[in-house]
């Protein structure tokens, strides 16, 4: 376990590290702090349920991780998720999740989350450039709220960016025509698994950016209690940032699709001119194949004792082709194919 006590004294954000159980007993009954909890255990959730009064019900959903992005309200304090996104080093469209617990108090705020955070990070560097210009109305929990939730939100951008590129990678690849005939079906399938792959990501990020504007709704609408009411218009600027962040998904969503569409078009286009190909050369070589045939024909009496040249059978057989022929053509008539 590691916590870093924070707090604001003469206009300067100064922080303490707490490496056992027993230093983060010594916090309970201070005021104006912000506790970040790191690696957490069972037995550290333990002492934080029972010094800082934590309902069972909250210590049970930080225990057991990967929850929705919410709010609750309970008689002393208001339990948080948040959740941001951080590109993955393998490239792509590929993305960590970072989850934050936040137990917003009257006063202090606390939170919790497995290894080390970027948006905390960011969150505790912006206080110390903030922390002069903070008013002595607005309480370090009310901004450390907003300042986790707004990094959050925008750590979005980042993973988008990457969608971007990606988007307009795949597309000049799907037009490229020359890499279109070298591609074999194990090719074709990798495309449409990534293009797959990429939309339900795309839907997932969606789901936890309709999350996020559900609880900064509540905060800027002054519904979330122990928030500085001055921190209104900032967490509207954060509620347009989730509006913005949708639309954008949602055309992502719609170019992804329109990518699918366009390789299966072009996918068409390429087997088109290859039946061209093999429709003009059958065309070709049919009439040269029924000549060669009928003139190669053996007619017999009978049309079963080799050796002889009955004309009886030549004309029967005449007789039959041709009348195959416009029984091929009057069925085929019908099913609408001539």
């Amino acid at each position: 376990m590691r916590a870093t006590l924070s707090s604001i004294t003469h206009k300067e954000l100064s922080s303490k590290v707490l490496t056992n159980n027993e230093d983060l007993k010594t916090v309970a009954g201070q005021d104006n702090y912000w506790l970040d909890v790191q690696d957490f255990d069972s037995d550290t959730l333990k002492v934080l349920g029972d010094f800082f009064l934590l309902d069972p019900l909250t210590v049970e959903d930080i225990g057991t991780g990967k929850q929705r992005i919410k709010t609750e309200d309970y008689q002393n304090y208001i339990f948080s998720v948040s959740k941001g996104v951080v590109k993955s080093a393998e490239g792509n469209f590929e993305y960590g999740v970072e989850e934050i617990f936040i137990v917003l108090s009257e006063k202090n705020i606390m939170t919790l989350h497995k290894g080390n955070s970027t948006i905390v990070n960011h969150s505790l560097e912006a206080l110390k450039n903030r922390a002069k210009t903070l008013k002595k109305e607005m309480l370090l929990n009310s901004v450390a709220f907003h300042t986790i939730y707004d990094f959050s939100v925008d750590s979005f951008y980042t993973v988008l960016s990457e969608i971007e590129n990606w988007l307009v990678s795949i597309r000049s690849e799907v037009l490229d025509f020359d890499s279109l005939k070298a591609r074999d079906i194990s090719d074709v399938k990798g495309l449409l698994g990534l293009i797959s792959k990429a939309r339900k990501e795309l839907s997932e990020l969606r789901i936890m950016l309709s999350q996020h504007r559900d609880v900064v709704s509540l905060a800027e609408r002054g519904s979330v209690k122990f928030l500085s009411v001055d921190l209104m218009p900032a967490f509207r600027d954060v509620y347009d940032h989730t509006f913005q962040l949708i639309e954008t998904l949602d055309t992502y969503m719609l170019r992804t699709g329109d990518v699918r569409d366009l390789y299966f078009t072009m996918r068409a286009a390429f087997t088109d001119n290859i039946l061209r190909l093999l429709t003009i050369v059958a065309t070709i070589f049919l009439p040269l194949t029924f000549l060669t045939g009928f003139y190669g024909m053996n007619f017999t009496a009978g049309f079963t004792q080799p050796g002889t040249g009955s004309v009886v059978g030549f004309w029967a057989l005449d007789s039959f082709m041709v009348m195959l022929a416009v029984v091929l053509l009057v069925l085929f008539r019908r099913r609408g194919w001539v």
